[in-house]
């Protein structure tokens, strides 16, 4: 029996959040999205011998304001993202975050912090420890990363998936946990943000949203 998991990705427009989820997804780094569509994505998993239905909601540029209750209401865990190179961005996070807690009937909420573009680190504006600090007032994993990396990627869902399935009144420690993925992309209403110029419809004539892609199982570890 499958259990059904929802997952979102939230922060300010521009900071990497369809990039994250798609290379996740497709183990595949495109950086041409358009910015204002909203997808979901769903991640078939299996750990520690449970069978897991991941749907990663991919939202549109988002922040306090334009993302709406239903963005985040049915979602179990979230990964909140910033940019190392943009200030504006790490402000937003904890904005966003008190939005989630306002509208929350727990305050037990299974968040990973993500400091994205260390690509880009001559051109940083946040530092480590002003991520790393913020995580532990949130008592949070956090992660550093660039969207480019496929094992960082896949680290921040490993840690938003254990925070997810650990968080238990009477246990508080995180456990390692094993994950293989077979990723394809769910039936959704919203058309998929990937252009055929990125090469990602190249083998398709029309919009492929809805159809099952299968790709090589990956582990995270």
């Amino acid at each position: 029996m499958r259990r059904h998991r929802q997952i979102a990705l939230l922060g300010y427009p521009g900071v990497g959040k369809s990039s994250i989820a798609h290379h996740f997804v497709y183990s595949q780094f495109y950086n041409e999205y358009d910015p204002n569509i909203k997808t979901n994505l769903q991640h078939q998993c299996v750990i520690g011998g449970e069978q897991y239905d991941l749907v990663i909601v991919d939202n549109a540029g988002s922040d306090q304001y334009s993302i709406n209750h239903s963005d985040f209401d049915n979602s179990d865990a979230y990964i909140l993202i910033y940019a190392i190179d943009d200030r504006q961005s790490f402000e937003m996070v904890s904005k966003i975050r008190d939005k989630i807690i306002s509208t929350s009937a727990s305050l037990r909420i299974p968040v990973v912090l993500v400091g994205n573009k260390i690509d880009r680190k001559d051109e940083r504006v946040v530092s480590t420890e002003e991520g790393r600090s913020l995580a532990r007032a949130w008592n949070v994993h956090y992660i550093e990363a660039s969207a480019m990396d496929f094992e960082a990627v896949k680290k921040m869902f490993e840690k938003c998936i254990q925070s997810m399935n650990n968080i238990d009144p009477t246990d508080n420690e995180l456990q390692e946990t094993s994950v293989k993925a077979r990723p394809n992309e769910i039936s959704s209403p919203v058309s998929s943000p990937l252009s055929s110029r990125n090469g990602f419809n190249r083998k398709s004539n029309g919009n492929t949203a809805g159809k099952d892609r299968s790709k090589p199982t990956c582990t995270l570890s």
